[in-house]
């Protein structure tokens, strides 16, 4: 959303209702594209990525035939190609994973569905039941250590909380219509099929249950577990976990790291109540859904009755821009390289890399009079910051795929990538930790977002979200630095919230706060809290998700603090830029453009899973409520006590 006046409303008062008088325009001119179930900057900014990814897979694609094999253009074109060939898919039908779902018919009992499990982990099939994988130990972070957590359910994480609908409820309907359809796709008849779709929803409500609730579930103090193997198998007597790692190849660790504590007890009660039959006919499902997006296109008809049922979008992606989420899912460093490539300069990277600098220049600047701080919290607070890095746009060090054999087999494909990333994290088991920079799905390069790290005290920034309109050389400092700026801040409060305060600055898990700096964060939270607490999203029925959401709400309240304070010290070095644009203030423009930055529109069903399950709240709330902790925002529109935006200074937050 590109920073406008025109966006505004200004027949509202800032001090009665300021989202509106930010982005009442935008909301009332912007209808909702039908093809997107939400729709705001994000989304705004994804259009614009996708439209140059478009280029991008158009010309791997033509240069696949004749590009180096191995390389990104023949991995991705030739991906691509197999892709958007769909007369072919759908000629295939179910062939591409006949040998797959015959090791299912195989499986006669708990060990034969314990090797089961272990080839599906390694080939790119579902993560059935459980997850045995390696990750930095949290503790130590110079090591990697094994982890064991919970497999997959049929619905991804941001709808979990779908199986907590009541019966009858329009989503798990919706959701067990879409299973019943996609089964006799597949050849199942009729009846079979809504016996397994029942089954399959009656198993994950049971696995989902037993489950960390999102606020735990983002504590790493609850899910960083450590115990042995010997102390884990009595609470799951019925699956073989020595044999389920030796499947793995993966050997017997001395010690590993439990992320869910409650998960075996009920998994063990949950198997000792399924038959074989079950046991096969929910893993013959699991497995056909994770790859519908590779089979023939007919499956496109229950996935429109699906997302029609739980975002209320009634049209599908283009087929264009469904091959680019598989590539990114499959291929996300390679697409990812081509995408800097073309769409990512030098001189954006390092304009970036000024502002972190003057974004952190405005934190160290801050640090010391936080005086809710014991001096020796503070010390190592300023100490922590000192040590902070960050990475702007890709990484030095790509991931190499070249070894991946991409055919015209999308399914051939999938599994030599996944064998190649099982391989890739099978080996670090027990090895010395190596950071690798933009290889999460969640900031590969070509994905709108960043996101902080604790165990290396780093964030990393991709290049997909530092242009226009986060970021444009051509616009004032006030909307650069309270949009690229507030990001930037956000993600670095993110080491001095309530997961930062429990890694150091070597990006330990180590509580290095005294317990009076715990005390007095939590009142300073709790202020958070009870102001997410009041919000309603829908009247009188949602209200927001405080303690779930505090850590992100203490972020953007950080980012937009932090980024004022960096316009301000800016300002003040160029007077000349100090300007008032429209009749508008750098001080107005800056609060304007946060919270033009946040202007949405979307389905109940979104909101819904978003305040049930989401650590971020819906950006109507973000829009605005950091701002309200902000005493320059009240003086810049002369919002004064007794109008609804005000919030009673004792109630305002300044922890960063």
């Amino acid at each position: 959303m590109v920073f406008s006046v025109e966006n505004m409303d200004k027949s509202v008062s800032p001090g009665t209702d300021f989202y509106r008088y930010a982005a009442g325009g935008w909301l009332s001119r912007v209808q909702r594209p039908e093809r997107h179930g939400s729709y705001g900057f994000f989304e705004i900014v994804a259009d614009r990525v996708q439209d140059q990814m478009r280029q991008v897979l158009k010309q791997a694609g033509r240069d696949a035939a004749t590009a180096a094999k191995g390389s990104p253009s023949q991995q991705v074109g030739t991906f691509y190609n197999a892709y958007m060939d769909l007369d072919a898919r759908r000629a295939k039908g179910m062939t591409p994973i006949g040998p797959v779902l015959d090791r299912v018919d195989a499986i006669r009992d708990m060990n034969g569905l314990v090797h089961f499990m272990a080839q599906s982990a390694r080939d790119g099939g579902p993560t059935l039941f459980l997850e045995f994988s390696s990750d930095v130990d949290l503790a130590d972070n110079k090591l990697n250590v094994m982890y064991l957590g919970a497999g997959s359910l049929g619905l991804s994480d941001d709808f979990e909380d779908v199986f907590e609908e009541a019966e009858g409820g329009s989503r798990i309907t919706g959701y067990r219509t879409y299973l019943a359809q996609v089964l006799k796709l597949a050849g199942t008849a009729p009846a079979e099929a809504a016996r397994i779709a029942d089954l399959s929803i009656r198993v994950d409500r049971a696995l989902h249950a037993a489950k960390l609730p999102p606020a735990q579930a983002n504590d790493p103090g609850k899910i960083y577990n450590v115990t042995t193997l010997d102390k884990l198998q009595p609470q799951i007597p019925r699956l073989d976990l020595g044999l389920l790692l030796k499947s793995l190849q993966f050997g017997s660790p001395d010690r590993l790291v439990l992320t869910e504590p409650h998960y075996l007890p009920a998994l063990s009660a949950l198997l000792a109540g399924l038959s074989m039959q079950d046991i096969r006919d929910y893993a013959r499902l699991r497995t056909i859904l994770v790859y519908t997006p590779y089979l023939s296109p007919d499956f496109d008809t229950p996935l429109l009755g699906l997302n029609k049922a739980l975002v209320g979008v009634s049209v599908l992606p283009s087929m264009e821009e469904r091959a680019l989420d598989a590539i990114k899912s499959q291929l996300g460093q390679p697409v990812s390289k081509l995408y800097t490539d073309n769409f990512f300069p030098a001189e954006t990277r390092q304009q970036a890399t000024e502002m972190v600098g003057l974004i952190k220049g405005a934190f160290v600047q801050r640090m010391p009079s936080r005086v809710w701080l014991s001096g020796e919290t503070r010390a190592a607070a300023i100490a922590k910051l000192d040590a902070l890095e960050f990475k702007i746009g890709y990484p030095d060090k790509w991931v190499d795929y070249s070894g991946v054999a991409i055919t015209n087999d999308l399914v051939a494909s999938i599994t030599d990538i996944s064998r190649l990333d099982f391989e890739r994290m099978r080996q670090k088991i027990g090895k010395p930790a190596e950071h690798e920079y933009f290889a999460d799905q969640k900031t590969l390069p070509m994905v709108v977002n960043a996101g902080y790290n604790p165990t290396v005290n780093g964030f990393e920034v991709p290049a997909a979200i530092i242009q226009p309109p986060m970021y444009d050389a051509d616009v004032d400092p006030a909307v650069n630095f309270c949009r690229m700026g507030a990001v930037l801040g956000h993600e670095m409060t993110h080491g001095f919230d309530w997961t930062g305060k429990q890694f150091d600055k070597d990006g330990n898990m180590r509580n290095w706060w005294k317990p009076v700096d715990d005390t007095a964060f939590d009142a300073l939270a709790g202020n958070l809290i009870a102001q997410a607490n009041r919000y309603e999203y829908l009247p009188g029925q949602i209200n927001g998700s405080g303690a779930q959401q505090v850590g992100e709400n203490m972020a953007d309240l950080g980012g937009i603090t932090l980024a004022h304070v960096a316009l301000r010290t800016y300002l003040a070095r160029h007077p000349d830029k100090d300007v008032v644009i429209d009749g508008l203030t750098q001080d107005q423009r800056c609060f304007l453009a946060w919270a033009q930055l946040w202007a949405w529109k979307g389905q109940e069903g979104i909101l819904r899973s978003q305040v049930a399950r989401d650590a971020h709240p819906p950006n109507a709330y973000r829009a605005v409520a950091p701002l309200q902790h902000v005493d320059a925002f009240y003086d810049a529109f002369g919002i004064k006590l007794g109008d609804p935006m005000w919030l009673a200074p004792e109630k305002r937050v300044h922890a960063w």
